[in-house]
């Protein structure tokens, strides 16, 4: 049999890859409990600026210790759904300006890379935008419906995986994910009734039942999404470990 034709060192980048996944710690406390907004309040104590794209955070701003900016894609002030406009109107994906870099202490953006359509140029604008040791906080889905409106004022355009955050976070340090919810309960989710109805009245007590039929292993890989939080290498220049 003829060897194929070789046109790339695949070892070598099967090999880097995997790295790359399993350097991102997996910490699986807030499985059943999400806990991820009370996280962002405690890591951000001490912090000056802080960057919200997307209000994330709006239920918790008055605990957050530092001034915070938001940036959203839409001018958007209604009441009764608690959004107020944000301080900065602009595009994740787009060159942020100069005034910008290096500007806060951490940068947060829930539930908003799925919404944007080069997730890849968003985390890059928000590395600039973090000053040297500064934190990165993300949430994204990845078992989860498409949840677009109609009039397509956002869009949904992607999930990821842990494979797919590890890889987008390579160049940050102590990249640490953590998982909500677990094989079954992630399925569960996927009704519209079980948050609001199921989880409201029971917490993560039907959650935990669920998903003591699958192993740690699957309920890590196989949730409804991820929080993750990564920090900005403090040293200019400094290339996280491969």
């Amino acid at each position: 049999m003829t060897a194929p034709r070789r046109i790339h060192d695949i070892e070598d980048l099967n090999a880097r890859l995997q790295a790359v996944t399993r350097r991102a710690r997996v910490d699986m406390r807030y499985l059943h409990d999400d806990r991820s907004r009370e996280h962002i309040v405690k890591a951000t104590q001490g912090m000056a600026m802080i960057l919200d794209v997307g209000a994330g955070m709006r239920g918790h701003g008055r605990a957050l210790p530092a001034q915070v900016e938001t940036l959203d894609l839409n001018d958007i002030e209604e009441a009764e759904t608690n959004l107020t406009r944000p301080d900065i109107l602009g595009d994740v994906c787009q060159p942020f300006p100069d005034w910008m870099t290096a500007r806060y202490d951490a940068v947060i953006a829930l539930a908003i890379l799925e919404h944007v359509y080069d997730p890849a140029a968003a985390i890059g604008n928000f590395r600039r935008a973090l000053k040297p040791g500064g934190r990165l906080f993300l949430y994204v889905p990845w078992i989860w419906r498409y949840h677009a409106p109609k009039d397509l004022i956002f869009q949904d355009y992607q999930r990821l995986s842990r494979d797919g955050l590890a890889y987008a976070l390579r160049d940050f340090n102590e990249v640490t994910l953590y998982p909500l919810r677990g094989k079954y309960s992630a399925i569960a989710n996927l009704l519209k009734w079980w948050k609001p109805v199921v989880e409201r009245r029971f917490g993560g007590r039907i959650n935990r039942l669920l998903d003591a039929r699958a192993s740690d292993w699957r309920n890590t890989i196989q949730a409804s999404g991820f929080f993750a939080e990564a920090v900005k290498p403090a040293v200019a220049g400094e290339a996280p470990p491969r």
